[in-house]
């Protein structure tokens, strides 16, 4: 059985202006003007996407991974899946494979629901060593994997009310962690703790446990068929996938140049020559070469789908203030 899916991003973030200045006697008349960096890098895929853009159903015991199989057996079955909480679709492009039909999966919210959920927060004791009576505390690496998932981003919270200082957001709730796949895990600490504290990095911290009343999101999954077989299937993944298509050889030193990316990344400074930006224009990243060093932020497009002579590639393009 295979699985396919795809995470592309293409992002343009900074301010276009005027075009760059080429030739040497543009070159020394703006020895001290600000200058730019365009860097290409350039991956082979080879002949087919298929092994590229995989995807599969946890099959380990990660706390989301029975669920996730339950979703694919559900949605390749014809039916609708729903979670509440979580979506359990990885990519806007997820595709899946069975019994020699291929389908791509998507999930939508469709309902808001009020859900009580086990709520992990940690309240920072001290280090051990300076501790004059330490209390005992299981390692968190000693936990079920869901708990020592738990216990990190409840762990950085304390740390920044202790010390001062931030913390990463996007992987902290309600102060600490949201207890979301219970019904599948053995859980330690969750819903009713059987450790007083845990240890993390030498440092001791206590454990509080509460029900919280959430309203959280609904999903619901789906399966659309897309080929019945694989020719179809590749067909398919070409259109879908693809964002730039080059039938014609690159000249000499246009093909020169894209070696020497998709050997690792090839890289200049303003003022291009002639045979970089005729290679820029023909991955068509027109935008990038109006870029005005004077106001010029970092830009970038990454994860661009190539297919030159009949074969795959993916490709970024950084273009920053040079140093």
């Amino acid at each position: 059985m295979s699985h396919w899916s795809r995470r592309s991003l293409l992002t343009a973030v900074g301010l276009a202006g005027v075009g760059s200045l080429a030739g040497c006697g543009a070159l020394e008349s703006t020895a001290d003007a600000p200058q730019l960096s365009y860097t290409l890098s350039v991956d082979e895929i080879g002949e087919t996407l298929l092994d590229r853009v995989g995807w599969s159903p946890g099959d380990g015991d990660a706390p989301w991974a029975a669920e996730q199989r339950r979703l694919y057996d559900a949605v390749v079955d014809g039916e609708r899946y729903t979670t509440v909480g979580y979506d359990l679709v990885p990519d806007e492009q997820t595709y899946v494979e069975h019994e020699g039909t291929y389908y791509e999966l998507h999930s939508t919210p469709t309902d808001l629901r009020e859900v009580e959920r086990s709520v992990l927060r940690l309240e920072w004791i001290g280090r051990r060593d300076e501790l004059d009576d330490p209390p005992a505390a299981i390692e968190r690496e000693d936990l079920p994997a869901i708990d020592a998932r738990a216990v990190f981003p409840a762990y950085v919270v304390a740390r920044a009310r202790e010390h001062g200082g931030g913390y990463p957001h996007d992987i902290v709730e309600e102060g600490g962690y949201v207890y979301r796949f219970l019904d599948d895990s053995e859980s330690e600490l969750a819903p009713d703790p059987d450790h007083r504290h845990v240890s993390v990095h030498d440092t001791i911290l206590e454990v509080s446990v509460t029900r919280r009343r959430l309203e959280e999101p609904v999903y619901t999954a789906m399966a659309i068929e897309i080929a019945d077989t694989e020719a179809a299937f590749e067909r398919a993944l070409d259109g879908a996938l693809v964002d730039v298509r080059v039938d014609e050889q690159f000249p000499d030193e246009q093909r020169r140049l894209f070696q020497r990316a998709s050997a690792g990344e090839y890289e200049e400074t303003t003022p291009l020559s002639e045979e970089y930006r005729g290679l820029l224009r023909a991955l068509e990243r027109h935008d990038l070469l109006d870029a005005d060093p004077e106001r010029q932020r970092p830009r970038f497009e990454s994860g661009v789908y190539l297919k030159y002579d009949d074969r795959f590639y993916r490709f970024d393009v950084y273009v920053n203030p040079a140093d």
